[in-house]
């Protein structure tokens, strides 16, 4: 990596990253993301894992952007203006697509709740009216599900937004969070549903 030191002492990057593939970063020591600097993997479903026992830190407007964020980390610290941001970045091929929806109507992906559809149908109520489906309610206590994408308003153009990626943050000890995670889905604009959010999982001894 672009930086100074080791993962089993202390690394600390300083210049911005990005890769095209799953990456993996594991040690013994601590990991710090220096002032704006980017370790990225910004393509649907990248997978970014740092699996650390000692001190996790994004310095103010660091970012950690991919597909799934997974971080194990003996103590971190997300410094106000720092972004984990995996929004729009599931990937199409998840096997999640159950919270598209089927018909080409413009509408919003499902999740933990039922996608928004425009459509009006005089027969039905407003709510017995809607696009995607909801799925992942049996892992609610530890969600690390993909969101779905939305639906077009024709077969031919692809305009729904994608769905939301997924973070995971461990702490063994303390987390102290100041920044931002974000696992939106992705706009879909004028002729297309918006993508379902992703999964934010934060578990910490203390916070």
């Amino acid at each position: 990596m672009l930086g100074i030191g080791s993962l089993n002492t202390t690394c600390e990057l300083n210049y911005n990253l990005n890769f095209t593939r799953d990456i993996y970063l594991q040690g013994t020591g601590n990991l710090f993301i220096l002032q704006g600097v980017i370790l990225s993997c910004p393509l649907p479903g990248c997978s970014i894992t740092i699996n650390i026992t000692g001190h996790l830190k994004l310095n103010a407007n660091a970012k950690i952007l991919g597909g799934s964020v997974y971080i194990v980390a003996g103590n971190a610290s997300i410094i106000s203006g720092s972004v984990i941001n995996v929004t729009g970045l599931a990937p199409s091929d998840d096997g999640q697509s159950r919270g598209t929806p089927k018909d080409y109507e413009g509408g919003g992906g499902g999740h933990g709740g039922r996608g928004a559809s425009c459509v009006m149908d005089n027969k039905k109520l407003p709510e017995d009216v809607w696009g995607g489906d909801t799925y992942s309610w049996k892992s609610l206590e530890q969600p690390f599900s993909y969101g779905s994408k939305g639906q077009s308003t024709n077969k031919e153009d692809d305009y729904g937004g994608n769905g939301g990626g997924r973070i995971w943050l461990e702490v063994t000890d303390v987390l102290h969070a100041w920044g931002t995670l974000l696992a939106d889905g992705g706009d879909g604009g004028i002729k297309g549903g918006g993508g379902s959010a992703g999964s934010i999982y934060i578990k910490s001894n203390k916070m």
